[in-house]
């Protein structure tokens, strides 16, 4: 049987997921407003809108946006090592590029939110991401690196995963390179180490989690669009990806 679609209401509150999160603090007299108006008319508490998203599968997303509006990229070539990125596209701008440039040698899986603005209710979160060819991949892998995005201005990269020896040997390679990396604790929302996190389903477990910044993966491109940045990329983003590349030629 189908899922039901999503309600108005869940995508009510992911509308409102903004004015929670990034208003509250320049405006706490609006946070109230805004929670009693909704415990009044909706009874759902506005404090659990910054941790759900629309969807929480991929069945469900399936079963309610049109097929034009993301894509599913695989490329499968018998490598140790799969290139995961999730939330490519418009959902985590820029991770698509790497993840491409990055598998030249290597398999890929990769989903795209493609529409021309709101690609934010495409995103499953990693614990959930449980679309068919993506966990059929990873479970034919050894191991798995694992792009993200997170939103901040600064120049932040943020290494986690399950794999903490090479993580802590792929910060010190980025650190060297010049790069703002930084080695996450197990403890950290980043970290990526659970076991529901689909980077962490492959033949050992192991994988490395990257999140980086808005701010770091503006830095990679000319022009920060989804139609502009496969012809964008500058010196930064080739030099970032070769650190990459020859971090995992070395150690895998």
């Amino acid at each position: 049987m189908k899922p039901a679609k999503v309600s108005l209401l869940r995508r009510l509150l992911h509308s409102l997921k903004h004015v929670d999160c990034n208003i509250v603090k320049r405006f706490p007299s609006t946070l109230k407003n805004v929670k009693m108006l909704l415990i009044f008319l909706l009874f759902v508490p506005v404090s659990s809108v910054c941790a759900e998203d629309i969807y929480q599968n991929f069945e469900e997303l399936k079963n309610n946006e049109d097929p034009s509006d993301y894509s599913i990229v695989t490329k499968e070539i018998g490598s140790p090592v799969l290139v995961l990125a999730i939330h490519g596209g418009g959902i985590e701008g820029g991770t698509s590029e790497l993840a491409r440039e990055l598998s030249k040698a290597y398999s890929m899986y990769l989903f795209e939110g493609l529409k021309t603005s709101g690609n934010s209710v495409l995103h499953i979160t990693s614990t959930h991401f449980d679309e068919p060819q993506a966990l059929k991949l990873v479970a034919s892998h050894e191991y798995v690196i694992s792009l993200h995005g997170y939103a901040g201005e600064d120049q932040q990269i943020q290494i986690g995963g399950t794999d903490r020896s090479r993580a802590a040997e792929l910060v010190s390679e980025l650190q060297k390179a010049g790069f703002p990396a930084e080695l996450l604790g197990t403890d950290h929302p980043h970290a990526g180490v659970s076991p529901n996190n689909i980077a962490n389903k492959s033949k050992t477990g192991l994988s490395i989690q990257l999140e980086m910044s808005t701010g770091f993966r503006e830095s990679l491109f000319g022009i920060f669009s989804l139609k502009s940045r496969s012809t964008t990329q500058n010196e930064g983003f080739y030099d970032f990806t070769e650190v990459l590349t020859h971090f995992m030629q070395n150690s895998y």
